[in-house]
Formats: C-alpha cells, sequence, structure tokens
C-alpha cells in the first residue's frame, strides 16, 4: 500500500494534472462544435410549456419542446451563424471558420496529450535532447492556449456579446496561472533531479520523486 501511494505521488504531480486538464479542456471543446445534437420532440409530461383547454377545462392540445439530444455541449452552429450575420458575412463562411477554429483546439488538446505522456514516462527522458526535454513543445501549447483565448476575446467584443468576453477573460487569466504553476513546479523537478544526481539518501526504493525532496542528503564537495 505504502508502494502505491508513493507511486501515485510521483506520477500525478502538479505537472501531470496541469497538462492533463487543458488537454481535456481543449479537447472537449474542440470535438463539441462537431457534435451539436439533434433536436427531437419531447413527449414526456416533464416537458410541457403550456396546455391549451376547451370551454369545459379539458386538455385538448399539449404544447411540447423540441430538445436537443445526443453529446452536445452548446449547438455552435447558431450561435456563431448569427454572430455573423450581423457582420454581413454568409452562413456557411461563418461555419467555415467555426470548425476551423475547432481543428486548432484539437490539435493543441493532442499536443498537450502529447505534453501529459511524456511526463509519464521515466526522469530518464531528460537525457534526451528534443523539444520535450527542452520544454519548447511546453511553452507553445501554453501560448497557443493564450491565443487562442486572445482572438476569443476580440471576437466577443466585436460581437457585443459581453458574458462570453467576461467567461474567455476568465480562462485567460487560468492559462497564465496555469503557466506560472507549470514552470515553478518544472524548475523545481529539474532542480531536485540534479541533486539526485549528485547523491541522495535513496534507501528506500519505495519513495516517490517528490517525497525524497525531503530527505536529501548531498555529498561533499571533498568525496
Amino acid at each position: 500500500m505504502k508502494s502505491l501511494i508513493y507511486l501515485f505521488d510521483h506520477r500525478l504531480n502538479l505537472i501531470t494534472l496541469i497538462l492533463l486538464f487543458w488537454c481535456i479542456f481543449w479537447g472537449l471543446n474542440g470535438f463539441d462544435k462537431f457534435f451539436n445534437g439533434k433536436n427531437e420532440l419531447n413527449l414526456e409530461n416533464w416537458s410541457t410549456k403550456g396546455r391549451v383547454v376547451d370551454q369545459e377545462g379539458q386538455v385538448v392540445y399539449k404544447i411540447k419542446p423540441y430538445l436537443p439530444k445526443g453529446w452536445f455541449g452548446i449547438n455552435y452552429d447558431n450561435k456563431v451563424a448569427n454572430y455573423f450575420k450581423t457582420l454581413g458575412v454568409p452562413r456557411s463562411a461563418a461555419l467555415g471558420m467555426l470548425y476551423t477554429f475547432a481543428v486548432f483546439e484539437i490539435l493543441i488538446a493532442f499536443l498537450f496529450l502529447s505534453l501529459f505522456i511524456w511526463q509519464l514516462l521515466p526522469e530518464s527522458r531528460e537525457d534526451r535532447k528534443n523539444m520535450f526535454s527542452d520544454r519548447t513543445l511546453h511553452r507553445i501549447a501554453f501560448k497557443a492556449s493564450v491565443s487562442m483565448f486572445v482572438i476569443l476575446s476580440i471576437a466577443y467584443q466585436l460581437f457585443g456579446d459581453r458574458a462570453s468576453l467576461w467567461e474567455t477573460g476568465t480562462y485567460l487569466a487560468m492559462t497564465l496561472i496555469a503557466y506560472d504553476m507549470w514552470y515553478r513546479s518544472d524548475r523545481f523537478f529539474l532542480d531536485l533531479r540534479k541533486k539526485r544526481l549528485k547523491g541522495i539518501d535513496d534507501d528506500d526504493d519505495s519513495n516517490s520523486f517528490q517525497a525524497s525532496a525531503y530527505n536529501l542528503k548531498v555529498e561533499s564537495e571533498d568525496k
């Protein structure tokens, strides 16, 4: 049980959780635009929005709504088409821009997914010289996220959607905070690895990478 706890602590550190969150965030946002659900007449009693009665008070007609069913979050097709309609942009062009934006969101999701998987590899991954180990892809992922939110902020200002603008601004702040947390945590783990390479009291093989930071025994310079 102790070994499992240390393994959980080692693998699911703050960096992996941050990368996993943004992978899921962008993935769901991107794929959501391709799954809008299908409007179907809901005949359940609870869905009744109104009734038409005759002079004797008998119900002769029930008003039922068309509700979307399926895997969806927001039906972006009509929402975006109405946005661009105010600018005189055709519906086809508006949907083309929407799905192009969705593809970029999915690409960012896959980028964060690759970073998440790389983070789960043994720490010897740091010894290879590539765009993962020098953190180039990490910075690109966060910069791409910030760029997407900046574009959305400008769009919502042009369309006058203040509620969505506020929401996007919140996500932009979250991205900047997440980047700062990732950077500080990453520096911590890199510094810890340097100490481990110099010499560390590592008699307990079940210790996690993070737990061992509180039991360091660095060799003296004379040895």
